[in-house]
């Protein structure tokens, strides 16, 4: 199959993404990034844990760490993930910007790669009927959210906030540009760990959901095809950014952002071990 993802620039479509290779070695496969999900804000209007979460999740992997992976020059010995640029580089999967599907260069974009399935993690862009009409197979959009519960953006944050014992991811079919409401292909769940952050909470979804798109296109490639379950409409609920209370509510209950252990535990598997990759890098400057 012709697959076409449609990530973010960010940590956490990073690991969909090494999580997803095994799948899509299999496939014809173009990777389109956007640059940021939500509008930006200023130094001056945004709160300092959302401030946190995004250095965290961007700032940090994005002009930092990668950067220095790709610097130090690793070998793709299979041991380690992989960043966006060595994805193109060691597994020749084209990964490009396409920042905005819906204009006619965004759109002559995917016309021109003829996918026959689009997934979407994380895209910064609400596709439009053009977009969802070009794949013959669909769209199917992984949330980082248990559907209809958690709509909208930072489902995570939301489920702990409101002291719920599991968060959830949902892969579903998008058949419009309404956000989060299409037919539901599968749910995963994982248990909420008070000792680790919201960062962890985040990323750690992104293993089950990688097994849900795995699936998909496991079950697309031999011909059987997804049966979506229309949402309920009642318990239907949708979240916008958090406001500078809610945030502070958050802290307040003892939860925090991103804690060192939870960074590292996440960015530590692209080097193998960040104690020898500074020395290297630094020697191949010299």
């Amino acid at each position: 199959m012709r697959i076409l993802c449609l990530l973010n620039r960010d940590l956490a479509s990073s690991l969909a993404l090494n999580l997803l290779l095994p799948t899509l070695h299999h496939h014809q496969v173009l990777v389109g990034l956007s640059e940021r999900v939500g509008n930006a804000l200023s130094k001056t209007t945004e709160h300092a844990a959302r401030r946190e979460l995004r250095i965290a999740e961007q700032a940090l992997p994005n002009e930092l760490h990668f950067p220095l992976i790709e610097r130090a020059g690793l070998p793709d010995d299979g041991s380690r993930r992989l960043t966006f640029r060595e994805v193109e580089k060691y597994r020749g999967i084209p990964v490009i910007p396409i920042e905005n599907p819906n204009t006619d260069i965004g759109l002559d974009t995917v016309r021109s790669f003829s996918p026959d399935l689009i997934v979407t993690i994380r895209y910064g862009t609400i596709l439009k009927q053009p977009v969802l009409s070009i794949p013959r197979l669909g769209v199917v959009n992984l949330h980082s959210g248990i559907l209809p519960s958690y709509r909208g953006v930072l489902a995570a944050f939301r489920a702990l906030i409101n002291g719920d014992a599991e968060i959830g991811c949902t892969l579903h079919f998008i058949s419009n540009a309404s956000i989060d409401t299409g037919d539901i292909v599968g749910v995963r769940t994982v248990s909420v760990d008070r000792r680790r952050s919201l960062l962890w909470h985040v990323l750690a979804l992104y293993s089950p959901g990688a097994d849900l798109i795995s699936d998909a296109i496991g079950s697309l490639a031999k011909g059987v095809p997804l049966i979506g379950v229309p949402q309920p409409t009642n318990g239907a609920s949708y979240y916008s950014y958090p406001t500078d209370a809610e945030w502070a509510n958050f802290l307040d209950q003892g939860w925090r952002i991103a804690d060192m252990a939870d960074l590292l535990g996440a960015l530590g598997p692209y080097a193998g071990d960040l104690l020898t990759l500074v020395p290297r890098a630094r020697s191949i400057d010299t």
